[in-house]
């Protein structure tokens, strides 16, 4: 379960989130462990985007997305702090580790369209935590009716449950198969007892685990495995937000999900055998932490808090904070529990959101007899958590001191450098800016003009006058961010990250100082108005055109908002800017601005932003350096995660210095220039009349679902391009999507030509980024992608100017790509180091990753994935002079394939094609010498008693004291049936087996069970991750649940319960693409597959519908337990080198039969290249 430990909300304009993201398919890190039940700490993952550079580029979560348990919530703090991202976006022999689920992964083919323009529900331009006292202060004057977007065509209904106080939000979307639900508490880890760290999240845990109305633990989980649903939770500071999605099309089934989920809140049983087996979760969850840079950084921050605010607290918990120490204390652990939640957990207090198909009267009925049993606490009626601190305790020792009214200012005390040694090889400056509120005026300031906004823009901007623009010029820095960060009812903070070269780490003292003379730019230099329009006109954009997204999310974003804005801007509230009109007037309309629509409006907006501004002085300042080049320096030992830092002293000459920096003209650091790429009015319109938008919201039959959409046409085929089109006539969005693909052997064909062209993706992105980051900001976005068939360029976003941004790119890319290469040897050296200890982050990731990643190596031929050893053995044996070679070659001679799709028309598609073709030059290629597709390495067949395939490796990571195994049986039939036959048994087996090795062993807290495509291939694999299990327990629990899962849990079931699944099933393959990108982006992985079935979800639906029980049966027979011919089974293990769960450490080789090293993965992938065909082994 997942605690908010990092609420580093974005504030960022958004740019390009795909540069180098679809590289070697980045987004497989993100797909694995949606069965794993995370419920750690989470971050919110509202905001639009983030400002840095072309190595942590990574896409915010996508409402159509999966995500990995620690991808899932990944933000700025994530992108600005680990290179663990950074290694998967360079690395495709770490990015295709984690791929379990998306059945599209691996196969060449990355979903770059979704992630060009991650747009939607949850894409929330400022997440600022408004406290539920500045919301109430605002209800009633503002009240008003519920603002939508303008393409929002659902219905909504706010209330308040009468015998409880309940506040419900109710979103009906006919369109939709899947329900989801949503609860917001208002508690979170801040009012942990302060000698019981980690309760609200350890709470969070027991609520799944069981209530008097449905006792058994895992009943919930259950219910929704059989219902195409899943759950999961996230404690914060000062929230707890639990949520679930189940299919909708019986509303009795619907109804029985909410009644279970309502339980939770009114009967949570907290049984004692429960609490006890629960505490060896939380204990795993806080080992697989242990190594994550991540919450060790977030903990140094949080020593740095006054230790009397809640602030400052360890929120995840462990056990020895909630069992040791409990009992040392003579503390019972279940009786603590029942207290926090009879104490906190009070339907005043908690907020709802459905989102759901089902009309609004009924869904209120549900509602209703749900969670009307909900209990109020009439003790704490009104009352809320952070009144025990909030305007009593400052949260930092920093001016001014005291809170409220007895604010005062006294001479700051002795500046002082943090300096903490990383887990990975990481190099970075963070500026850290507390900022406390003064008063609910001041709140409400900030919730309604949003000043971190604008700030963060320019401070993150990455233009050609930009500060980023002057530190790279230096060679100080590769990359720049800038957002908020925490916030909590009293305080949030506002953050500069640098990532440093070994230069800048040199020099960090002048770069410290040159941030400070753009924020004295920011200060002093008057504001062009034009800055803070374009702003608006932005994120004013995005509002026009915002788009449903999947129901899961948007349920999540409506309960917290509903607790922290006045209902009538629950959902407008977090996503526009300038929500002030006049003194005592709000926006209450949803129609699109061009620019303020007062000159009040602007000034109270300027004013708000230079009061801000005037905040981020020196003296207020937590100054953190992270770099591996403290290792051995250290004097300090953080208590929870172990972390070695220094406290260092800031001389005093180096603090005047800073006060009285230069000013930033004087380092060529400037306003931005107005950004030519936002679109007009005239480049809005929708060229064709779209008869999707009304039926949207009309529910569609099972035979309207099966029906396939219009596919694209091929308008161009010939030895040189095939051009796929299709104009939109769905969405109604004024954007438009253009892949090409120049099909060629020799851009990947080796280690050192992979390493190459990583090189020259990480210097085109960086040369071309101060020209496309207007562009971005404004919606347009491109990519480049070596992949192991050729070169992709991807260009998206709204389509006025798109031809004239993808003409200069591709130029640039191609005929001028030598003015995208590296100036100097210096800078070359910059772009290699990036890439360097981007490769050297594997090792640390985690086991299970590792495990996966040797996995997915022995599964594809060498040609489309080598290894990290190889990438880092090549990288260090090129030059420069290899790199110009190999960029002037790179465009040579091929086939594109090429797709576009959108608000084009035909004539403009084939122009867009010419000026590609013109702009490339490119040389036929003959069909003979075109690269091959992928295809699955065949896992050669076993007899069920003999040794599968195994591959055993030492944990690379010496610290990390996990162990992990995945078992991969592999399935090579290629039809429909056969790959939905094993949807539908990870549907029901994946939960049991959840069950098993991670609620009743309590093995470890990474358990999962899913499903995953290589080519026409399916894999069924189990993965499980233990701090107390060696390999050999977790290897042997994996093979006892699937040779008794048959008779345990396949052979009891009927064929309508088997159907029931399928059918759940059905619904989210055929739930309708509410955006344009995501069905460009099938269409797209149809294309590049070359399977062109752009039927496929139809077909598999329909193949889904004729699924009987003896099909199963018969699927687990041959290829589970390979009783009808033996099986193809591959083994993964990882092995700690210490600790609990350490064993014999294996050998580099063994060099001979199914038993392999890491060093025999390059024997074992020639041998199965070769023997196509493969007889049983025994």
């Amino acid at each position: 379960m997942n605690i908010t430990t990092m609420v580093f909300r974005i504030i960022s304009i958004p740019l390009s989130f795909f540069h180098l993201l679809s590289l070697h398919q980045l987004v497989t890190t993100c797909a694995f462990q949606v069965l794993s039940k995370p419920r750690t700490l989470k971050t919110n993952n509202y905001s639009k985007t983030i400002s840095t550079s072309s190595l942590l580029y990574l896409a915010p979560k996508d409402e159509h997305s999966h995500a990995h348990p620690e991808a899932e919530s990944i933000t700025r703090r994530q992108l600005v702090l680990s290179l663990l991202s950074s290694a998967a976006v360079i690395n495709p022999l770490v990015a295709k580790g984690a791929a379990a689920f998306s059945l599209q992964q691996n196969e060449v083919v990355s979903s770059t369209i979704t992630m060009l323009l991650a747009e939607g529900e949850e894409q929330v331009i400022a997440s600022s935590t408004v406290s539920t006292s500045v919301a109430n202060a605002f209800q009633n004057a503002i009240g008003g009716k519920l603002i939508i977007p303008p393409l929002d065509n659902r219905s909504y209904e706010i209330f308040t449950i009468p015998n409880n106080g309940l506040r419900v939000v109710l979103c009906s979307d006919p369109s939709s198969n899947t329900a989801s639900a949503a609860m917001d508490v208002h508690v979170g880890a801040a009012s942990d007892p302060d000698n019981v760290p980690g309760l609200a999240h350890f709470n969070e845990h027991m609520l799944f685990l069981g209530t008097r109305k449905y006792p058994q633990t895992n009943s919930f989980e259950t219910f929704l495995s059989v219902n195409g649903g899943s759950s999961n939770a996230f404690t914060d500071s000062e929230n707890t937000v639990y949520y679930f999605d189940m299919a909708a099309n019986d509303d009795a089934k619907l109804r029985q999900g909410l009644d279970r989920f309502g339980s939770f809140f009114s009967c949570p049983l907290f049984t004692e055998s429960s609490t006890m087996r629960e505490l060896n979760a939380i204990e795993s969850e806080h080992a697989k932490n242990l190594q994550s840079d991540i919450f060790r950084l977030y903990q140094i921050e949080k020593t740095r808090a006054n230790p009397l605010h809640p602030y400052s607290k360890f929120y995840t918990g462990n056990k020895a904070t909630l069992l040791e120490n409990t009992k040392r204390q003579k503390i019972d652990l279940r009786t603590e529990l029942i207290k926090f939640w009879s104490m906190y957990y009070s339907a005043d207090q908690m907020a709802l959101a459905i989102v759901a198909p089902q009309p609004i009267p009924l869904l209120k009925d549900m509602v209703v007899s749900a969670f009307g049993d909900v209990p109020v606490n009439e003790d704490r009626k009104g009352m809320k958590p952070e009144e025990t601190w909030v305007e009593k305790i400052p949260p930092f020792n920093l001016p001014p001191y005291g809170v409220g009214k007895n604010a005062v200012f006294v001479p700051p005390p002795a500046k002082e450098w943090v300096q903490v040694v990383p887990v990975a090889d990481l190099r970075q400056l963070i500026l850290t800016w507390p900022i406390v509120y003064e008063n609910v005026q001041d709140k409400e300031c900030q919730f309604l003009n949003k000043p971190a906004y604008y700030v963060s823009h320019l401070l993150g901007h990455e233009g050609p006058t930009s500060l980023l623009s002057y530190l790279k010029r230096q060679g100080w820095a590769n990359g720049v961010g800038a957002s908020t960060d925490a916030d909590l009812s009293d305080f949030y903070t506002v953050q500069m990250s640098v990532q440093l070269t070994q230069k800048g780490l040199e020099h960090v003292e002048d770069v410290v100082e040159t941030v400070f003379s753009c924020i004295r730019m920011l200060r002093e230099d008057p504001w062009p108005r034009y800055v803070l329009e374009e702003v608006l006109q932005i994120s004013e954009l995005e509002w026009r055109f915002l788009t449903p997204g999947s129901p899961e999310q948007y349920s999540q974003s409506l309960s917290q908002n509903l607790l922290r804005y006045p209902e009538s801007l629950v959902i407008a509230g977090p996503r526009r800017l300038a929500l002030r009109l006049l003194e005592n007037e709000w926006i209450d309309s949803n129609k699109p601005r061009m620019g303020f629509a007062s000159e009040y409006q602007f000034q109270g907006t300027l004013k708000s932003t230079l009061d801000l501004v005037s905040k981020l002085t020196v003296d207020n300042c937590l100054l953190t350096v992270v770099s591996k080049s403290f290792d051995g320096k250290t004097n300090k030992v953080e208590k929870w995660y172990g972390t070695k830092f220094n406290v260092k002293p800031l001389e005093m000459a180096v603090r005047n210095q800073w006060l009285n920096c230069r000013a930033a003209k004087t380092f060529g650091i400037d306003y931005p220039r107005p950004n030519k790429f936002i679109p007009d009015e005239r480049g809005l319109v929708v060229k064709k009349p779209v008869k999707g938008v009304d039926t949207l919201n009309a529910a569609p039959t099972l035979e309207e679902r099966l029906k396939p959409i219009t596919p694209p046409s091929l308008i161009k085929d010939n030895d040189r391009w095939t051009v796929y089109f299709k104009q939109d006539d769905k969405f109604g969005e004024p954007k438009a999507y253009a892949v090409f693909e120049l099909l060629t052997k020799d851009a990947f064909s080796s280690p050192r030509k992979a390493a190459l062209a990583s090189l020259y993706q990480v210097s085109a992105n960086d040369r071309l980024q101060e020209y496309a980051y207007d562009a971005n900001l404004a919606g347009l976005n491109y990519d480049i992608n070596v992949l192991p068939r050729g070169v992709r360029v991807t260009f998206g976003g709204y389509n006025d100017k798109l031809l004239d941004f993808a003409a200069y790119v591709s130029k640039k890319l191609s005929q001028e790509v030598i003015t995208l290469l590296p100036d100097s040897q210096e800078e070359f050296e910059r772009y290699k180091d990036e890439l360097r200890r981007a490769y050297a982050a594997f090792d640390v990731q985690q086991p299970y990753s590792h495990a996966i990643y040797y996995t997915n190596l022995l599964l594809q031929p060498k040609a489309f994935q080598y290894t990290n050893a190889e990438m880092r053995t090549a990288l260090e044996n090129v030059n420069l002079d290899d790199l110009t070679d190999y960029v002037k070659k790179i465009w040579d001679s091929g086939k594109v394939e090429a797709l576009l799709q959108g608000n084009i028309d035909l004539t403009e598609a084939l122009d867009f094609v010419d000026v590609i073709d013109q702009t490339l030059r490119f040389d036929t290629m003959s069909l003979g010498d075109l690269p091959p597709r992928l295809e699955a390495l065949q896992v050669p067949l076993t007899d069920p008693g003999s040794n599968p395939v195994k591959i055993s490796t030492a944990e690379p990571n010496s610290s990390n004291k996990n162990a992990a195994v995945q078992v991969t049986f592999q399935c090579l039939d290629p039809s429909e049936k056969a790959h939905v036959v094993v949807e539908v048994l990870s549907s029901i087996i994946g939960e049991k087996f959840y069950e098993d090795l991670r609620t009743n062993q309590q093995l470890g807290y990474i358990v999962s069970c899913g499903v995953k495509a290589v080519s026409s291939s399916r894999l069924l694999s189990f993965v499980v991750q233990s701090s107390i299990a060696p390999v050999e327990r977790l290897n042997a629990e994996i093979l006892k649940f699937v040779n008794n899962a048959k008779k345990a849990f396949l052979d009891p079931l009927s064929d309508d319960e088997i159907q029931a699944v399928a059918k759940a099933l059905v619904l989210k393959k055929t739930d309708p693409d509410k955006k344009l990108a995501s069905e460009a982006t099938r269409n797209w992985n149809e294309i590049a597959t070359g399977r062109l079935q752009f039927d496929r979800r139809q077909k598999e639906a329909e193949a889904l519908l004729t699924i009987k029980k003896k099909d199963l049966l018969e699927y687990w027979d041959a290829n589970i337990l390979g009783i009808t011919g033996g099986r193809r089974m591959l083994v993964s293990e990882v092995v700690p080198r210490s600790g609990e769960a350490s064993s014999r450490t294996p050998a580099k080789s063994y060099n001979v039969g199914n038993k392999l090293g890491f060093e025999d993965v390059d024997r074992y992938r020639t041998e199965r290249e070769r023997d196509k065909v493969d007889t049983i082994t025994s």
